[in-house]
């Protein structure tokens, strides 16, 4: 996976078969001994939450195992490639915060961890820099309290995990597909369907031509987009997106293959190219509005997750940030 994934959900999911000579024994007391990296207590934390499941079905931690039960457990044990993560001091905007998350605005150019080309200045430097010692070790060792990802140029609200019991909780919930996002976004041109709403099911994988891009591909991961457009002006339409899974680059390589790309999303078609393929009276206003953009206009403005401990809904929402709201005020006129 790649550090400029749209939504990518960092689940690390074990599924384990109960060999007969485990037959019989605890299920906190199998995974104790099965799971390397996980004490005991943790594991029982992960069963508490609800993150561990026997045959499809949530447990308690005394559940006697039979042989051939299948164990799926949404585990921490950390992957990946050592890197040295120094603290940076780059200023964060907290929209939640208890003992278990941590929700933060990220800015579009801000990328989330460490990567080929961004080893520094990421939001797990920044993470450090202000919670080094309350951060889940995450699903790889450059990716502290990462649960799941946004583009580097999509802003919007991000959930960070601050012990490992909470990371797999959110991250089991991510993989069930539990989580509810929702996006905003300027589109060039509109959806082709009667109804102002609808579903995109295009399946996606690494385009075979550039590495960096995601493409329609019918062997590619199952990949579902609803969306809802909810103003269509002068060739611009203003959308909302609820994606129902977590492909890399999903939302805009849906968006461009249904022929209606992301305002100034030139690496999938959002670009000036699109623009002049517009009617020529629309090109004035659409161009107005794409020039308030240096980046594709996406914002991930609120996420919806059951907290694993409170057990409660937990609604974060993301302000518009200032290129938004400045086209909002152009697109309102």
């Amino acid at each position: 996976m790649t550090p400029d994934g749209e939504e990518s959900d960092e689940t690390l999911v074990q599924n384990i078969t109960v060999p007969p000579e485990s037959a019989g024994l605890r299920l906190d007391i199998f995974l104790s001994r099965t799971v390397p990296g996980l004490s005991r207590s943790q594991i029982q934390k992960l069963i508490a939450a609800g993150s561990v499941s026997v045959n499809g079905q949530v447990v308690p931690k005394k559940y006697a195992l039979s042989a051939g039960d299948a164990v799926r457990m949404a585990a921490m044990e950390p992957v990946g490639r050592e890197v040295n993560l120094a603290p940076q001091d780059i200023p964060l905007s907290i929209l939640y915060e208890d003992e278990y998350f941590m929700a933060v605005d990220k800015p579009a150019g801000l990328v989330v961890h460490p990567g080929a080309g961004n080893r520094s200045g990421t939001l797990v430097n920044a993470l450090l820099y202000h919670r080094l010692e309350s951060l889940s070790k995450g699903s790889a060792t450059d990716r502290p309290g990462i649960v799941h990802r946004l583009d580097k140029d999509t802003s919007g609200v991000i959930v960070v995990a601050k012990t490992n019991a909470a990371h797999a909780a959110l991250a089991a919930e991510f993989s069930s597909r539990m989580v509810k996002k929702r996006y905003v976004g300027f589109c060039l041109g509109k959806p082709r369907t009667p109804s102002a709403a609808g579903i995109i099911d295009i399946p996606l994988a690494r385009s075979r031509r550039d590495r960096i891009k995601r493409a329609p591909d019918k062997s590619g991961k199952s990949s579902s987009t609803e969306y809802r457009m909810v103003d269509f002006r002068s060739g611009i339409a203003l959308m909302e997106f609820m994606p129902r899974t977590g492909r890399t680059h999903q939302i805009r390589v849906h968006c461009a293959s249904s022929g209606f790309p992301i305002v100034a999303d030139t690496l999938y078609g959002g670009g000036k190219e699109r623009l002049q393929q517009l009617a020529p009276s629309d090109r004035p206003f659409a161009s107005s509005i794409m020039k308030c953009f240096t980046r594709q206009a996406l914002h991930a403005e609120a996420i919806t997750f059951m907290h694993p401990f409170l057990k409660k809904e937990i609604t974060v929402k993301a302000p518009l940030p200032p290129d938004f709201e400045k086209a909002l005020e152009i697109y309102r006129k």
